[in-house]
């Protein structure tokens, strides 16, 4: 019953992606797009790991860290929080950009 929603992120620029949950947040310079993605283990969603979508460069970057369920909370100034397993044992994180350092690496996304 309290199972996160699985969806299809289409942006008018044309970016399409697939397995998001539709709680997501814009950053104050509607720059990025932040969104959490489920991460496909075998035949199940297991976790999900966030997706930053730049929408002036054309690109997309996903977290190395995963968690059950982010729940993306502001995006200003460039520094992004969400909170990590809301529902059980909470725990803040932010992440600062453009610089995440190794915290996040590309991914390919196709942009018409």
């Amino acid at each position: 019953m309290s199972n996160p929603t699985v969806g299809t992120l289409r942006l008018s620029l044309g970016l399409v992606i697939e397995d998001c949950n539709p709680s997501f947040v814009w950053s104050d310079d509607s720059r990025y797009l932040a969104v959490p993605q489920f991460v496909r283990r075998l035949l199940f969603f297991r976790k999900q790991r966030m997706l930053i979508v730049n929408v002036e460069e054309r690109s997309v970057t996903a977290s190395v860290s995963t968690a059950y369920y982010f729940q993306p909370e502001t995006f200003s100034g460039g520094l992004l929080t969400v909170v990590r397993e809301p529902f059980a044992s909470a725990v803040q994180q932010s992440w600062q950009f453009p610089a995440v350092g190794a915290s996040f690496r590309p991914i390919d996304a196709v942009w018409p």
